[in-house]
């Protein structure tokens, strides 16, 4: 069973990303706690192994007693290092794990945000936020695990044997081992503050370099590649400034801490010689214990690093809590839905709808009804407010008024509105995949198979051509087809989903006539239950819809059959006409 990665209860809280995992983190700690309690022993075994060589070569000992102690020293080495491998497979499995949680809770953030939220984000910072922090974070979760027993336990155990030779050496020689520490803490609030803005530059960097990847082919048409250039090499520069400040800082105080540290090691070196001239003293016991203090206070700076690490990574934190806490809002109460012949599958009363950041109203007032089978047409010169009401009633968006499927209000219906709405926006956004995944979306329709979504679109020509069938791959933004094929892939994902309501923003605006009619008559005939709504500013096909409602200035002007809006004198009947003329025109 594959697994689910998904944020804690608590996802504001790293802790309990770490806690998740329990059983990686206490066979990461049992390594851990075991390798930095046992290393002591193999200091104490080297220095005994010491004493026995020089006893062996003075004729005191035993071979078998030198060859004990090196075999016990070999063994604690062997042991210690598989208690270390088990410590640092566990801890980077755990920060994996942890790192898939955090990516999945900002992705899941991404899904639960309101339009008008996710319409001011960048894609280039959230992919910094997702990638360069997720990982800024981790790493620094890893690093202060791994230091908790690396430093914390081992300093005790240190500690606690270098006591056990030397109560008054030890105590005095620890004295800059607090001072370190305080030392790490009083850079925090600096480093937070460079780390925060090196991140923003970074995710700046990647907005840019987003933006102009999607948009290369129109900056070289306007021959601004030497300005686009200049900017990124800017913003560059801003990146490099913030990161090497952080770097300076960060590193720039690890000498103190060592300074500091050598302090003690010094005064052991100097009072250890005299107890060693004094004979109290052998010289394996002091190798040893010269070797436990040295690796203790070797550690004080790592403690002093890791402190200075995790203030900087607090700053990714911040930056990931601060996506992580922009979900929607809105309580969704999902209603299952009974379909009846009697009742309208789609009713619109007074529906008002503005674009997020907008201020003023696309469509105002709109209201009208649609049955099961019918095909309506909605139409209007351009801004009457066509795309905007698609929009409205996709369920994407946030509106005033009252939309309602079966008698169910569409925001009641949440992430269950793809059941029941399939929406074409006039984008026709097309994945860096095969023709089948752009079509099909890895979904497992009932009643609807490829091949049908692709007749209905009139795409089997296309696809024949295509050297690899359904499996042709077409690449970011779907460049390896026609503006025409990508519509067309588009108006066959909708159908493939099988949804009651379809929504159809302007599907035909990219082929011709001849296709229009062809993809119509199909629409026509595979209709069937279906309520499909047709948005679009060419009225040639319009014959076959049961119904036309005309938008002017975001507002219904006239409703009524074809033939009926042709046999009055209104904005139908000119705009119909006009376009008749002009492909009588285009015929001459």
């Amino acid at each position: 069973m594959d697994r689910i990665f998904a944020p804690p209860l608590q996802k504001f809280k790293l802790t309990a990303y770490v806690a998740k995992y329990k059983k990686e983190f206490c066979l990461q700690a049992i390594g851990g706690i075991f390798y930095n309690s046992v290393v002591v022993f193999g200091a104490i075994f080297l220095g005994r192994t010491i004493d026995a060589a020089n006893l062996l070569y003075k004729g005191e000992a035993e071979l078998s007693y030198f060859y004990m102690n090196l075999f016990a020293f070999l063994g604690i080495t062997m042991l210690v290092q598989l208690a270390r491998y088990l410590k640092r497979f566990y801890l980077r499995l755990l920060s994996n794990f942890m790192n898939c949680d955090i990516r999945a809770g900002l992705m899941s953030s991404l899904f639960g945000m309101e339009m008008a939220d996710l319409s001011s984000e960048k894609v280039g910072d959230m992919m910094s936020r997702m990638i360069g922090d997720v990982e800024h974070v981790g790493h620094s979760v890893q690093r202060t695990i791994t230091e908790m027993w690396d430093t914390v336990v081992l300093m005790l155990s240190y500690f606690i044997a270098c006591m056990i030779y030397s109560p008054e050496i030890t105590l005095i020689a620890s004295i800059p081992i607090p001072i370190v520490i305080i030392g790490a803490q009083l850079v925090r609030h600096p480093l937070y503050n460079i780390a925060q803005k090196a991140r923003r530059a970074a995710s700046d960097v990647n907005v840019y370099l987003q933006h102009n990847v999607s948009g290369i082919a129109l900056l070289r048409l306007f021959g601004l590649e030497t300005a686009g250039r200049k900017k990124f090499s800017k913003l560059l520069d801003k990146n490099l400034k913030w990161s090497i400040a952080a770097t300076a800082l960060q590193e720039g105080v690890a000498p103190l801490y060592i300074l500091f540290a050598t302090c003690g090691i010094i005064f052991a070196v100097g009072k250890g010689g005299e107890y060693v001239i004094n004979e109290m003293w052998t010289i394996g016991m002091f190798t040893a214990y010269l070797s436990m203090f040295t690796a203790m206070t070797v550690r004080t700076s790592k403690v002093g690093k890791v402190m200075n690490t995790w203030h900087g990574a607090a700053a990714s934190w911040d930056r990931i809590c601060e996506k992580l806490q922009r979900e929607s809002s809105r309580e969704v109460q999902y209603t299952s839905l009974q379909t009846h012949d009697d009742v309208p599958v789609l009713e619109v009363n007074s529906l008002s709808f503005r674009y997020p950041l907008s201020d003023d109203n696309c469509v105002t007032d709109i209201s009208f009804s649609a049955k099961k089978g019918e095909i309506i047409g909605i139409t209007g010169p351009v801004g009457s407010g066509k795309s905007a009401l698609a929009a409205a009633l996709s369920g994407l968006y946030d509106y005033n008024g009252e939309v309602l499927i079966n008698g169910i209000a569409l925001n009641d219906l949440g992430e269950k509105r793809f059941e029941y709405i399939s929406y074409m926006d006039s984008e026709q956004f097309v994945f860096s995949d095969t023709l089948e995944f752009n079509i099909t979306l890895d979904r497992a329709q009932k009643g609807m198979d490829l091949t049908e979504a692709l007749e209905l679109a009139s795409m089997q020509e296309d696809v024949c051509a295509f050297e690899e069938g359904v499996k042709t791959r077409l690449m970011e933004r779907g460049v390896r087809i026609s503006g025409g094929q990508r519509q067309r892939v588009s108006l066959a994902r909708v159908w493939y989903g099988q949804s009651e309501i379809i929504l159809l923003d302007d599907p035909f605006s990219a082929v011709d006539v001849n296709m229009e009619q062809r993809i119509m008559n199909s629409i026509r005939t595979q209709t069937g239950n279906k309520t499909v709504l047709l948005f679009s500013h060419r009225l040639s096909t319009f014959d076959k819809t049961d119904k036309v409602i005309v938008l002017e200035k975001g507002s219904v002007s006239q409703s009524g059959t074809h033939n009926e809006l042709m046999e009055q004198d209104g904005l139908y009947r000119d705009i119909y006409l006009a376009q008749k003329f002009m492909e009588r025109g285009d015929d001459n």
